[in-house]
């Protein structure tokens, strides 16, 4: 991604401003107020920042963009399940490159050549979407969500039991810092699972998508097929549209939802 376009790029002010966040409501908590809490929670936002445009520009002096950059996406937890959906992709769609390279008839090879370069595009949305798991999961590791549970319940009844106002004040405000932390966790948490739920049907699409090729490959080697083999053709073309579009509309919307939730 351009240095420029990371300036522009929601992910990173969304990250940003997560971490800052965060920081500044645990801030609030050991604080008596918004000096300390604010500084704190834009310097951190402002460190996240620096570091993805940081990175940036070194991968653009490193190389450019493009299909080349995609080895250096960010890749989720070795085992979880957004890596396995990933890594079944990525074989699907090894498996139908090497379908559409199989094809004797050069005619064929052709027809099928653009269900290869779709696939790859495919593929390469599918690792971008991984990379936002990744990121997202990192972000809600760094959140301690079982303390936070566990202070709930008495920071709640410590602001009912206060008589005192400046200490009722104190403890509302270290309520209202373990609550909005406890809503980041869900919301990071409901976004990873939306985007490993679209990775999963892609995967599992991809693979549909090896046993109808290796159908229209049979069916072009038989005599009078060729217009039929035309017409199967564009709907798996149609259909890896679909899928792509899909991967990306749910990156726009996971996108959405965390910058509407730092507001």
């Amino acid at each position: 991604m351009a240095l420029k376009q990371v300036l522009a790029d929601p992910w990173a002010l969304v990250a940003g401003g997560l971490s800052g966040g965060m920081a500044g409501a645990i801030a609030l908590a050991l604080s008596a107020g918004f000096p300390v809490a604010l500084p704190l929670g834009v310097g951190v936002a402002g460190i996240v920042y620096g570091a993805k445009v940081g990175l940036s520009a070194l991968s653009e002096r490193g190389g450019g963009a493009g299909a080349a950059a995609l080895p250096d996406l960010p890749r989720p937890a070795k085992g979880s399940p957004a890596e396995v959906w990933l890594s079944r992709a990525e074989k699907a769609v090894r498996t139908l490159h090497e379908q559409t390279e199989s094809p004797r008839d050069a005619a064929t090879r052709e027809q099928v050549g653009g269900i290869d370069d779709q696939a790859a595009e495919t593929i390469a949305d599918m690792r971008s979407l991984a990379a936002q798991v990744a990121a997202v999961e990192q972000a809600a590791a760094r959140i301690d969500i079982a303390r936070l549970r566990t202070d709930h319940g008495p920071l709640t009844a410590g602001v009912a039991q206060a008589t005192d106002a400046a200490l009722r004040a104190e403890r509302e405000r270290a309520l209202r810092s373990t609550d909005e932390q406890i809503e980041v966790f869900e919301r990071l948490r409901v976004t990873r699972d939306t985007l490993v739920a679209k990775m999963q049907s892609t995967a599992i699409g991809l693979e549909g998508l090896i046993a109808r090729l290796a159908e229209v490959l049979a069916l072009s080697a038989t005599a009078g097929g060729v217009d039929l083999t035309t017409e199967r053709i564009a709907g798996l073309s149609d259909e890896l549209d679909g899928m792509q579009a899909g991967l990306r509309e749910t990156e726009a919307v996971s996108r959405r939802v965390l910058a509407q939730g730092g507001h």
